[in-house]
């Protein structure tokens, strides 16, 4: 990131995703403004170069640094669980669909925040953006056979708490 043109660059092609993860962690529209706000002035305040193989898997170790920092286990609100459905509303304008999407939103939240927080870090980073296992493993400081653990250990425990089958990943 040497010159300001580089940065602005990064910012547009990775804040969204970096939001995601946060307000993903945190549960909280505000919070994860402030932590998207954090992450971006401390990658540009580095004076080293990037030692993780992609710039996003460098601003989600951040981000997830600055969760751990200030939020051991962060609790998921109905309320906002309400406002990402409100912001993704159902195609189906029914209010039984627009019910049933807020219902299954708050049970999916409920269920990442009965998971670990490794578990839960792996799941997100692979969901969201679709990381793969070594981009992960990069991230978090862990071995990719570690992540693809945690990552088959966290799909089970959702799809159990989402009463899925077994062997559809939610």
């Amino acid at each position: 990131m040497s010159s300001p043109n580089d940065f602005a660059l990064i910012y547009r092609q990775h804040a969204d995703a970096v939001f995601r993860l946060a307000f993903l962690l945190t549960g909280q529209r505000a919070e994860a403004e402030d932590l998207t706000s954090e992450t971006f002035a401390r990658a540009l305040a580095s004076a080293g170069t990037i030692r993780h193989e992609t710039v996003r898997s460098y601003l989600y170790a951040i981000v997830r640094n600055l969760v751990a920092s200030k939020h051991r286990r962060p609790e998921f609100e109905q309320a906002d669980a309400d406002d990402a459905a409100a912001q993704h509303p159902d195609p189906d304008p029914t209010p039984e669909g627009q019910l049933e999407i807020r219902q299954r939103l708050a049970r999916a939240g409920a269920g990442l925040a009965a998971m670990k927080e490794r578990d839960r870090q792996v799941l997100v980073l692979c969901g969201v953006d679709g990381l793969d296992p070594t981009q992960i493993a990069d991230a978090l400081g862990l071995d990719p056979g570690a992540v693809r653990v945690r990552l088959h250990r966290a799909r089970r425990q959702l799809a159990a708490f989402l009463n899925l089958p077994t062997g559809d990943t939610p």
